[in-house]
């Protein structure tokens, strides 16, 4: 019986990449630093904090913490990410659907991101999402990013105090290699969603193509 899914919310219930990446482009360039060419020499990062991400471009371009501290960068592009979600957020069709068929079923909904708590918040309000989720475990609850399962650990431990549920009855919804990797490694069942292609294969539980297919798995999973 399913009690409970942690749903990552990046790109597996909203497209950010756009608002992200120019938010992440502003807060370079106001060090003289260039987002785009940080890019090209690291490549992707799908799923990991944006802290990691910002010092792995940072560092990429041979500018030290003294010089651009991670701190500021990420308080100047907390600054242009607010004001370019209006237009630069958007929920993903069925995202509204798929977080709601958890509790239509008896289940939990909670949000696991390796975004801060407070981008969590700004989209959750945005889009009426609060009243549908339980809690919600951020970037900045964990010390360790994804792929580690700290942020899935630690989610399935704060369920217990809503109520008592068996990793095998939980499921965790993903679109990264990364994220995959995190809840496999916490033991906790896993439904892929990818939007992009993965950056390495691996193995889940379940796989599906879009979110509107997701309220007839939690229909299964519920035995409904």
């Amino acid at each position: 019986m399913l009690s409970a899914v942690f749903f990552d919310l990046d790109e597996t219930l909203i497209d950010a990449d756009g608002c992200h990446r120019e938010a992440s482009r502003r807060a370079f360039a106001a060090f003289g630093m260039d987002w785009d060419a940080a890019l090209r020499r690291t490549g992707p990062f799908f799923g990991r904090r944006m802290r990691e991400i910002l010092e792995a471009r940072r560092d990429a371009l041979g500018v030290d913490e003294s010089t651009a501290p991670v701190d500021t960068l990420l308080a100047l592009r907390w600054e242009h990410y607010v004001d370019l979600f209006p237009a630069g957020v958007c929920l993903l069709p069925g995202a509204s659907e798929a977080v709601a068929s958890v509790s239509d079923h008896g289940a939990m909904a909670a949000i696991v991101s390796s975004s801060e708590r407070a981008t969590v918040a700004l989209t959750m309000e945005h889009y009426g999402l609060s009243r549908l989720v339980s809690f919600v475990v951020g970037g900045d609850d964990v010390t360790r990013g994804k792929p580690d399962p700290e942020c899935y650990e630690v989610a399935y431990h704060r369920l217990q105090s809503f109520r008592l549920a068996a990793k095998h009855d939980c499921l965790v919804v993903e679109d990264s290699s990364v994220g995959v990797t995190a809840a496999r490694s916490a033991g906790i069942p896993v439904c892929l969603i990818p939007r992009y292609p993965l950056a390495e294969p691996v193995k889940s539980e379940y796989a599906l193509t879009s979110l509107a297919e997701f309220p007839a798995l939690v229909a299964r999973l519920s035995g409904r």
